[in-house]
């Protein structure tokens, strides 16, 4: 591959996080959903340490798209055919992958808050204490966080496909990949969104936003699953105390946000 077909494709995989990233934010607007209160200190400017990180961790996503790419066009129970297109092979891989990714990241985002580690590596995330701005909240992590989260996905597909031997066609990939960062954007909104089936909730962006204000707590990114069999999970409480300087504003920063500056 040629530098300038690097470069273009790197362009196209950025410019999708960002394109992602509108759609995050539009979905609460067009499904008028409710917003979740803010309770923890909201971060109201990004320091140059975070655009670092940010930038960084953008940049990184170039790679781990061409090296899953690369598994995929190797694995032998990766389909690219269309005549090949099923339930089995596409939506039904959806809900597996998601648990066998959550398992591993539950463990790992819980040994990051281990204290001898945490300093040094997830505590930069917890700085924001009320996630607003979608992905851009999302990733901005220590760039071994980003790497160790991002990776994880080729490690469930790695196992799905190669260790249980389980066929997946690349559109189910790539629904995964139209899902996951929406989900995990909307967790770092303050868009109230939740997904339910037959009265079973699945998914909701207010078990991420109690992690973010109380950290031994909800360490799953997709779903509450692992946390329930490790005995980490912690409800919502709509009772927990809201003070009112720290909601946000039309400019996105903290009602009290004018009072620090004087």
């Amino acid at each position: 591959m040629e530098l300038m077909d690097v470069i273009f494709c790197g362009c196209i995989i950025v410019l999708g996080m960002e394109f992602m990233d509108k759609v995050t934010k539009q979905i609460g607007r067009s499904l008028k959903l409710k917003t979740i209160p803010v309770r923890g200190k909201h971060l109201d400017d990004l320091e140059a340490i975070d655009v670092l990180y940010i930038s960084l961790n953008k940049i990184a996503t170039v790679p781990f798209v061409y090296f899953l790419v690369k598994y995929m066009s190797h694995e032998p129970n990766a389909i690219w055919s269309l005549d090949s297109l099923s339930l089995s092979n596409t939506l039904l891989t959806i809900p597996p992958f998601f648990i066998i990714y959550d398992f591993f990241y539950t463990i790992l985002h819980w040994a990051l808050h281990i204290q001898a580690v945490y300093g040094y590596i997830h505590k930069h995330h917890h700085r924001q204490k009320a996630p607003s701005r979608a992905n851009v909240d999302a990733v901005n992590v220590h760039p071994i966080e980003f790497f160790l989260g991002e990776y994880n996905h080729l490690l469930a597909v790695y196992i799905y496909c190669h260790v249980l031997g389980m066929k997946m066609h690349v559109l189910a990939l790539s629904t995964i990949f139209t899902l996951s960062p929406i989900l995990t954007g909307l967790n770092h909104t303050r868009w109230d969104s939740r997904v339910s089936i037959f009265g079973w909730t699945l998914y909701d962006s207010k078990w991420h936003d109690v992690h973010h204000r109380i950290p031994q707590s909800n360490y799953g990114q997709y779903t509450n699953f692992w946390d329930l069999v490790f005995r980490t999970f912690r409800p919502y409480n709509p009772d927990d105390r809201v003070n009112p300087d720290n909601q946000l504003g039309a400019n996105g920063k903290s009602l009290n946000y004018g009072k620090k500056m004087d």
